[in-house]
């Protein structure tokens, strides 16, 4: 309690539920201010997936399992804001929580933000702590 990320374990998995509650300000402990958290999200493609996921995992760009990564962060309101439609994208599709795995990480080390398409130079930057949007 008093932190929402816990400093025990190096990598923070948490439900998609509660990415949605962070990026919609309804966590108690998103750092009090409505466009800056203290954190941001990683999530990842595990493993296998329905057809009926297809599409939208080609839209963000996690086509394949263990490649690629997907940035929500709130940076800006308009990152934060897409980041939740993002989130509740992910939460509308059924028995996706199997298939994919969400992480969440300190902003305060945060030393770089890249923006690219290229899936595995994304997969590399994110496993370095590298921002991607």
């Amino acid at each position: 309690p008093g932190s929402a990320f816990d400093e025990s374990t190096t990598r923070n998995m948490i439900s998609l539920e509660r990415v949605v509650n962070i990026l919609s300000g309804d966590d108690d402990d998103d750092g009090g201010e409505a466009d800056v958290l203290p954190h941001y999200i990683v999530i990842k493609r595990k493993s296998g997936g329905k057809k009926t996921h297809r599409r939208l995992f080609d839209k963000l760009h996690l086509r394949r399992p263990n490649e690629g990564a997907l940035c929500l962060s709130a940076l800006t309101p308009g990152l934060r804001k897409h980041g939740l439609k993002v989130a509740r994208e992910l939460q509308r599709e059924r028995s996706v929580e199997r298939v994919i795995e969400c992480e969440l990480r300190r902003r305060e080390g945060l030393r770089f933000v890249v923006v690219t398409d290229d899936v595995y130079l994304t997969d590399r930057l994110v496993g370095c702590g590298v921002l991607v949007l």
